[in-house]
């Protein structure tokens, strides 16, 4: 067998820390085997398996809690899972054999399938896919086994290993990076659209792509108008206005999302006027009592409250969530921070872990920060330096 090239040995090792990882997952949680079911990428956990985002043919990924791994997969595509599984069967003609073959012989009790109610970070599976597999275990008599892969699932995507933190980390440092190229831009009559433009401009030439639809990332916002997810205008800069851009970057298969704010300073200005000032402070100092207070064993929730207990102290409102997770893609699903309301609550309500990837991002009016922080055993810490001062133009 050929050598791996640089990035395909990183791959392997990425997908053996993400295997090691369910696999303990599973017999934690008590289920014999965990089954992705897809054709021509069509369930979001693919990265997680195989570490990439399509595999054309129609495929079944098996990791079990006892034994060996199994890969099934057409012929043309062997090569792309070769090494990651103890076994790979790469069929010609029809997937079904292999797999009721496989399932006979290992005879597993719970097999757990990609789908969730109300998580679409874990919701792979679609219906067709689950129409198609239940034909075929109809067959053999073990229709009756299938359970949601979401206890092992929500974790598998949530907790970040080593190598997820690395490469998370560098996709903020670029991210910081474009900032500052947007800074060297910025002066008076620049709209929206040219540093939109710029900025798609700049993120080829890093080798980077989007982490959102590319219409509303970045998002390029001037104190104009309300922010949001909301394509660029023509709107132009003048002196007073604030920008806010909300970029996040994929590199190596993973993302960020950030938000820096600027100020256009009026002629004679030395600093930004003190409500701006005001405003800034307050969603820098919000997003510290979050991470004040960030750590592993405590619900969404209880991070919302600080920080939005904070804000509305100091006069203001927000009615989005306080962050999110972020991993393949910004908007990762998973466990949020925020509050006890009828929008967040099932989905803030579960216990913050050691590893896990948020965003903190109390924006106010048409002035934002957004920070990614992981979680550690002792609290949280920032993947880049986080921006203290309002960027003055």
């Amino acid at each position: 067998m050929a050598e791996l090239t640089e990035s395909e040995a990183l791959r392997h090792a990425l997908i053996a820390e993400k295997h090691a990882q369910a696999t303990q997952l599973l017999l934690e949680q008590g289920i014999d085997c965990w089954l992705t079911f897809q054709r021509e990428g069509s369930d979001v956990l693919l990265p997680y398996v195989v570490g990439v985002d399509e595999l054309v043919s129609q495929s079944a990924f098996l990791l079990f809690a006892d034994g060996a791994s199994a890969a099934i997969v057409m012929d043309y595509d062997a090569t792309v899972v070769e090494g990651l599984f103890d076994t790979v069967h790469a069929y010609q003609s029809s997937w079904k054999e292999p797999l009721q073959t496989l399932l006979q012989e290992r005879n597993p009790a719970t097999i757990a399938i990609n789908f969730d109610r109300y998580d679409d970070g874990i919701d792979g599976l679609t219906h067709g896919q689950y129409l198609l597999l239940m034909d075929a275990m109809q067959e053999i008599g073990f229709e009756d086994r299938f359970v949601s892969a979401s206890p092992v699932t929500s974790l598998v995507r949530q907790i970040k290993t080593p190598a997820e933190v690395e490469r998370m980390r560098r996709a903020c440092q670029i991210t910081v990076q474009l900032f500052g190229d947007v800074t060297t831009i910025l002066k008076p009559g620049i709209s929206e659209w040219d540093v939109y433009e710029y900025l798609h401009d700049q993120m080829k030439a890093y080798n980077v792509r989007a982490s959102w639809d590319p219409a509303y990332c970045p998002g390029v916002v001037s104190s104009k108008r309300k922010p949001g997810h909301t394509p660029p205008t023509t709107a132009t800069l003048e002196p007073g206005d604030t920008l806010l851009v909300d970029l996040g970057v994929i590199t190596e298969g993973y993302a960020s999302d950030l938000i820096r704010t600027w100020y256009m300073r009026k002629p004679g200005e030395t600093k930004a006027p003190e409500r701006v000032v005001h405003t800034f402070d307050t969603v820098r100092d919000a997003i510290q009592r979050a991470v004040d207070v960030l750590r592993p064993g405590i619900s969404g929730i209880e991070v919302d409250t600080a920080a939005r207990a904070y804000v509305e102290q100091r006069g203001y409102q927000y009615f989005h969530a306080t962050g999110h997770q972020v991993g393949t893609r910004a908007h990762d699903g998973g466990l949020m921070l925020g509050p006890d309301n009828e929008r967040y609550r099932r989905r803030s309500t579960g216990t913050i872990r050691e590893g896990m990837v948020f965003t903190l991002e109390p924006v106010i009016e048409s002035i934002g920060i957004e920070e990614n922080v992981l979680v550690t055993a002792e609290g949280a810490e920032f993947l880049v330096p986080p921006q203290r001062e309002i960027w003055l133009v």
